[in-house]
């Protein structure tokens, strides 16, 4: 009886069965597997509508305009500003962060930052990087001629002119500098990105950083091109790129004052980690490192294992961005400090990935689920002891010795900047 009644039920549900597969597969067949196998191409499609969009919005590079001369610090600003924000923006972020790390493998640069224990001692390096980070955020992302751009490199210019005046900065270290915040989030983003700079887009770097030299008061003149000048941000990208290459064959040698600059950065980088991941990372660090730059910084190469891991987490990264993952919208840009200052005049940093300094301590980002686990693990939160939850203002950033001072000289080269910084073309003149 028990036999007939479950031949009877699996009668009565298999047609039921059957026609609900049926269904399935007709819409696998018809809708389901051809989406996933468009879904890719997609992807791949949209990603590359933003540049192709740039390209025909400018038109330099192209049979209708061949050339990229004429070429605007305005025009050139809107051209790199979709590569930090939305295009490219965790590695364009990594080359600037790099590329400051890339300059303590020259010893007259580290030896600086030793005798003024700014980047060299462990209390002072979180701060020192924040001070770098806000002062460049204002530079790349503020408009040319807005108030916020000038005032950050009156800052900037009255920072180092103190060590300028003593002679303890040359002009050619400056352009070294210069050059790595050019071409090191080139570097990255062509090696590991989904895609290559466009000529377009480098164009574009070099233009921007041509007008930030001028803006630092840097000397051209080791270029080659400087007495006739520069067709294009081209030509001087690959001028600058070539000399500062040959820079590094000449001067970044081995020097332990490298490895104590060096040292202390790379601590401040691990600062966000648990102490028991910090072993493998000061590996990790080491694989993306050429030989020159390692050596000179004195770390130890990294395993070879390590460096396999990483190029091919790397590669995978690159696939998925490239074939799976939609572009950002604009909407989903990610600043790194707020625009307009508070009640108190004082501005924050929203971004970390190091020690908060500069972080406004709020309830979700020191007390939420992910500052209570950070706590447990030793991590550092928003208003923690030597991270200035009070914010910052761009008038008073740098070391604590010259808070309070500058505010003439910074008067001085904003009026300077407003005249001769007007977002034209720097290489109108040649």
């Amino acid at each position: 009886m028990s036999s007939n009644l479950s031949t009877d039920a699996f009668a009565k549900f298999s047609p039921t069965s059957a026609q609900h597969f049926s269904n399935f597969s007709w819409l696998w067949s018809r809708y389901l597997l051809p989406a996933i196998i468009a879904y890719p191409f997609l992807c791949s499609f949209l990603r590359f509508r933003r540049i192709k969009s740039l390209q025909a919005r400018f038109k330099y590079g192209t049979p209708e305009r061949p050339s990229f001369e004429g070429m605007t610090v305005q025009e050139a600003h809107d051209i790199t500003k979709p590569i930090s924000d939305l295009e490219f923006p965790a590695l364009f972020e990594k080359g600037l962060q790099f590329a400051l790390f890339r300059t303590y493998g020259i010893p007259t640069i580290s030896e600086l930052l030793v005798k003024t224990t700014q980047l060299a001692a462990t209390k002072n390096v979180p701060k020192r990087y924040a001070d770098t980070g806000v002062l460049l955020a204002d530079m790349y992302s503020a408009e040319p001629d807005s108030d916020r751009c000038r005032a950050a490199y009156a800052r900037l210019n009255y920072l180092h002119g103190h060590y300028i005046k003593q002679g303890k900065i040359s002009n050619d270290d400056m352009l070294y500098t210069l050059s790595l915040f050019m071409n090191q989030p080139v570097e990255w983003i062509n090696r590991y990105e989904w895609r290559e700079v466009t000529e377009l887009e480098m164009c574009a770097m070099g233009v921007v950083h041509k007008a930030m030299g001028n803006g630092m008061q840097i000397s051209f003149e080791v270029l080659p091109s400087c007495s006739t000048g520069w067709k294009d941000g081209l030509q001087f990208y690959h001028e600058l790129d070539a000399w500062a290459k040959e820079y590094e064959r000449k001067y970044m040698v081995p020097d332990r004052k490298n490895f104590d600059t060096a040292v202390e950065t790379r601590k401040l980088l691990l600062a966000g980690y648990p102490d028991f991941m910090k072993g493998v990372l000061t590996k990790v660090m080491s694989a993306p490192l050429d030989d020159r730059l390692r050596e000179a910084i004195m770390f130890d190469r990294a395993p070879a294992s390590y460096s396999a891991f990483f190029d091919g987490f790397m590669e995978v990264r690159r696939i998925y961005l490239r074939y799976l993952a939609l572009p950002r919208l604009w909407f989903q840009t990610n600043p790194y400090q707020t625009k307009e200052p508070d009640k108190n005049g004082r501005r924050y940093i929203l971004k970390w990935d190091t020690a908060p300094v500069y972080v406004k301590p709020t309830l979700w980002n020191r007390y939420g689920p992910g500052a209570a686990i950070g706590a447990l693990l030793g991590i550092p939160r928003p208003g923690d002891e030597g991270t200035y939850p009070e914010g910052f203002e761009i008038e008073n950033v740098g070391p604590s010795v010259f808070s309070g001072k500058g505010a003439k000289e910074m008067e001085i080269t904003k009026e300077k900047l407003k005249k001769e910084r007007t977002g034209g073309c720097p290489f109108a003149v040649r």
